[in-house]
């Protein structure tokens, strides 16, 4: 085409019967070509897609083309002039979602943790239940192979023999594993509390009247557990015995382990471990099923 090319055509009209002489026109040529009457026509029918294996993922495709004067945004099947008003909607479509995202990370990390608040481990939540505080007491086998019970579990309401520092107090559970050879054992103590301010102030208080007793016990170090944690040797002859203790959520943990030769801590450090993971387990509403396997 010359002089004014598709400008020119779109100026000019369009004459009468110009649509019924191309159809006439394209009927002749196709007669007399049945071939590409056949490749046409397949190639104008859409094709049957095969069943997806997995859910499709549409893939769109910003463009931003054009000269400075007559540049153009085309996202997926929509093409837009790029004016000042576009960049400003299109710019604040883009701040609306990071915004969405945002919100919707921060729900998800919401459903995470109860309203009391929690740890950044799981859940805190009360154990109001006595089935779920009794769960946490770990049994013989979950300790190591060929310890048996030598203490059963005992749960109690509120904390027995507690003289201060312990409101909100809900359950208090003790059990104790033992090993003849080498002369072994466990002593796990639970306290289970309302809110977590409450098992926070009885740890405080249990840390203060362990540090009290320096004549008895010496600060260790183990890795931390829980929401805190705290660890303790203690002097005796012929033996070795040390305790930890750790809060987590609003449970407060307390594991003494002894043994007839020379303390490994990393031996304390799973027995405590251990018992944490199950407060854990049973306030995010599962089975404690954590094993030390020492």
């Amino acid at each position: 085409m010359g002089g004014g090319g598709p400008r020119r055509l779109d100026a000019e009209p369009v004459p009468d019967g110009a649509a019924d002489d191309v159809h006439a026109r394209l009927t002749a040529l196709l007669e007399e070509d049945p071939e590409f009457a056949r490749r046409l026509r397949a190639a104008l029918e859409p094709a049957v897609p095969p069943p997806p294996a997995a859910p499709p993922t549409v893939h769109q495709q910003i463009t931003i083309g054009g000269n400075a004067d007559h540049s153009t945004i085309v996202i997926g099947p929509v093409e837009l002039p790029r004016t000042r008003g576009v960049l400003v909607t299109l710019t604040a479509i883009g701040v609306a979602l990071a915004v969405l995202l945002v919100l919707g990370f921060r729900t998800v990390l919401n459903a995470l943790t109860d309203d009391e608040g929690g740890s950044g481990n799981g859940r805190t939540t009360a154990l109001r239940q006595e089935p779920d505080v009794r769960a946490v007491l770990p049994d013989a086998a979950s300790v190591a192979h060929g310890w048996e019970t030598t203490q059963p579990a005992d749960v109690r309401k509120g904390a027995p023999g507690c003289e201060s520092g312990c409101g909100g107090a809900l359950y208090t559970a003790t059990v104790r594993h033992e090993k003849e050879s080498p002369l072994a054992g466990v002593f796990f103590h639970v306290e289970a509390y309302d809110t977590a301010d409450h098992a926070a102030a009885r740890f405080k208080d249990l840390r203060a009247d362990k540090d009290r007793n320096t004549d008895g016990l010496a600060p260790m170090s183990i890795q931390p557990l829980g929401d805190e944690s705290v660890a303790y040797r203690r002097e005796i002859v012929n033996a070795g015995s040390a305790e930890a203790g750790a809060r987590v959520g609003t449970v407060v943990t307390w594991t003494t382990y002894r043994t007839g030769g020379s303390l490994d801590p990393a031996a304390l450090t799973a027995l405590a471990r251990m018992l944490v993971d199950r407060a854990q387990q049973a306030q995010d509403g599962r089975e404690p099923t954590a094993r030390a396997g020492i």
